[in-house]
């Protein structure tokens, strides 16, 4: 269906998220909380996707999310009079509404709302079922249509077990919406106006508000640290489940961390106690070992890396390499069937092909002004405990001493050996 703008309400004060920045802006999986969800607008809207917020995140908002609209709701009046809010914005005959913090939601899930709105082209909403709803808004149905919405706080002893809650998350017309938002009266104690009371009101007119179901962990939305951490398990979870589907090996999946864009094809064993960032891609027949940190990098086939190392962005790691245990690499290309086994760093560099790298060696990439490059040839080799200061090409097939000092170039099929005198006294 074609011509729908998503509306995404983003203007809560994350008053109950005790943390330094808005939940909204919160990383998870290493994406914002609300760019998931501007992500599944996108696969709805493009680009007509509307996001409510308030003047303190709106700036933030902007510099995330820069190619929607934003609009502002200057005071929190609750979630029915932040979608009036938007109502200018809204340029199409229909529009869903989503919630910036709940990022869990699937294109799967929308297509099942856009479905069942088809059947009356007026309004749908994504209900969910929960064995344990306590806090959840119940559903109550009539002849299969929605009748109202009851507050956790407003339900009776029968209401109370009712499994079916409420999402927030809808389809409707908007010429209909927002003849009838009008309809809503602003909550005595709290002085807002709810969203949920316009279920009611299409119900008492014989409007029909018709539903999907989803799952109770696609709905989570993040009120507080709890909620973050239950969310997050749950992204985790999903992404355990598609890599393992993948015919990755993930050997303690309860103790590693995944990104929302990492790719790790077939044949790859992830070990216990690996955090793989933004940007990573791993390809088949990889090991990663325990404790390795990646960010930034590709991996090509056949590499082992750590345990306890850590790739930086702007990296890439060829075929059939090993990067051993207490290895940082950053900025650098590491040819084929190259070896970095122990206690070294590289940094800004390009290594060639079959080069092997001794424990201790460190490249000297910063001179206190500006990065600098350091070249390797193949088929070299560099001694343990070894400094190599850039900018600073080192030919083929050149052997470097341990402990050596090397500032400048040194040529192909060379052996440079640069140490003080050994006295002994």
């Amino acid at each position: 269906m074609k011509n729908i703008t998503t509306v995404i309400l983003a203007a809560g004060r994350s008053t109950r998220f005790i943390a330094k920045k808005s939940k909204l802006t919160q990383d998870l999986a290493g994406l914002p909380i609300v760019s998931h969800v501007y992500n599944t607008a996108k696969k709805i809207s493009d680009k007509n996707i509307v996001v409510v917020c308030n003047k303190e995140n709106h700036e933030e908002l902007k510099k995330i999310i820069p190619e929607c609209i934003l609009v502002i709701q200057n005071s929190q009046k609750g979630t029915a009079d932040a979608i009036e809010t938007a109502k200018l914005s809204i340029k199409t005959k229909n529009f869903i509404v989503l919630f910036g913090d709940v990022p869990l939601v699937t294109n799967f899930s929308i297509k099942k709302l856009i479905n069942a709105f088809k059947l009356n082209n007026i309004a749908s909403m994504v209900l969910f079922k929960s064995p344990k709803p306590k806090g959840y808004g119940r559903v109550i149905i009539n002849n299969k249509i929605i009748e109202k919405v009851v507050e956790e706080i407003d339900t009776t002893a029968s209401e109370k077990l009712i499994e079916l809650c409420n999402s927030g998350i809808m389809m409707i017309n908007k010429d209909v919406f927002f003849k009838n938002i009008k309809l809503i009266k602003s909550h005595k104690k709290k002085k807002e106006k709810f969203i949920t009371d316009i279920f009611n009101i299409y119900f008492k007119q014989k409007i029909p508000f018709i539903y999907s179901i989803s799952t109770e962990e696609e709905m989570s939305g993040v009120n507080n640290l709890l909620d973050f951490n239950k969310v997050d398990m749950l992204m985790q979870k999903n992404l355990v489940s598609k890599f393992l589907n993948k015919g990755v090996l993930i050997k303690s999946p309860k103790t590693s961390y995944f990104s929302y864009d990492t790719k790790i094809e077939k044949k790859v064993i992830i070990e216990a106690n690996v955090n793989v960032r933004k940007n990573v891609l791993i390809k088949s027949g990889a090991i990663i070992k325990n404790f390795t940190d990646l960010e930034g990098v590709i991996v090509k086939e056949d590499c082992s890396i750590g345990p306890h190392a850590r790739i930086r962005p702007f990296s890439k790691i060829e075929k059939n390499c090993k990067i051993g245990n207490y290895v940082e690499v950053k900025n650098s290309t590491i040819g084929k069937n190259t070896s970095i086994s122990h206690l070294t760093y590289v940094g800004d560099s390009k290594v060639g092909n079959n080069v092997n790298i001794g424990a201790g060696c460190v490249t000297c990439n910063y001179d206190g002004v500006k990065k600098n490059k350091t070249i390797i040839g193949n088929n070299s080799f560099i001694g343990s405990n070894t400094s190599l200061i850039a900018p600073v090409k080192i030919g083929n097939n050149v052997k470097i001493g341990a402990g050596s000092v090397i500032n400048k170039n040194i040529p192909s099929n060379k052996l440079a050996i640069r140490r003080s005198k050994l006295k002994i006294y």
